[in-house]
């Protein structure tokens, strides 16, 4: 018998995840066999597209910041990462990033999502995490490496998704992996989890329900 994986997405919520979670749409069956020998999602990444948040090719923010050299990068990265631009929490969770530092059309690859645009990736964190829920924490200081254009964190993340059952997500740690160009500007970010894609949509379908979901995403951490 053909195993499916069985998704249930809520029409109207407003957003897809880009990094960890997808919404929208009808209740779908979902071949298991969609999902790659690596663990990741595979073809099932059409399922977890960004729904449409505005043009992909959007500009954000002041002008590019261009010509910095790695370690300044890295500096506001780490800052970003940790605290966000504005303080509103680290950006991996809020979307609140320095924009001019990064590529319009850079490109933000996980394990269920690759989107080439800056716009939809700040737009989609911004309305899926609860942001007073919601937390990052920079284990180490990032890591240049300066032959590759390239810099390297870890983070610990954990938190509450704003869909109507509250789903939490567990703490669970990702390494993040920037890729600078000639312009010293950030044009890829891709990330690894400590959990697989299959266990990430999972989270997303289990309820938490308001004040508990909060309250268990604090404690956990």
């Amino acid at each position: 018998m053909r195993a499916v994986v069985m998704l249930a997405v809520l029409a109207g919520v407003g957003a897809y995840s880009l990094g960890r979670r997808a919404a929208l749409g009808a209740a779908v069956a979902i071949p298991a066999s969609a999902f790659a020998e690596d663990g990741t999602l595979g073809e099932l990444r059409k399922y977890t597209a960004l729904a449409p948040l505005g043009s992909s090719s959007a500009r954000i923010g002041p002008p590019k910041r261009t010509g910095l050299a790695l370690d300044e990068v890295a500096r506001i990265l780490a800052h970003d990462v940790a605290f966000g631009e504005h303080g509103e929490g680290g950006y991996v969770i809020s979307g609140d990033l320095t924009p001019e530092i990064f590529e319009d059309d850079c490109t933000f690859r996980d394990p269920t999502n690759e989107v080439s645009s800056l716009a939809k990736y700040t737009r989609a964190l911004q309305i899926l995490f609860d942001p007073i829920a919601s937390r990052v924490m920079l284990l180490a200081p990032p890591v240049v490496d300066s032959s590759a254009r390239t810099i390297t964190a870890r983070v610990r993340s954990a938190g509450v998704l704003q869909l109507p059952w509250r789903p939490q997500v567990p703490p669970y740690t990702s390494e993040i992996v920037w890729q600078i160009d000639s312009d010293g500007l950030v044009a890829s970010q891709s990330q690894v989890w400590s959990i697989t894609a299959l266990g990430a949509l999972k989270e997303t379908f289990t309820p938490g329900f308001g004040a508990r979901a909060s309250a268990a995403a604090a404690s956990s951490w």
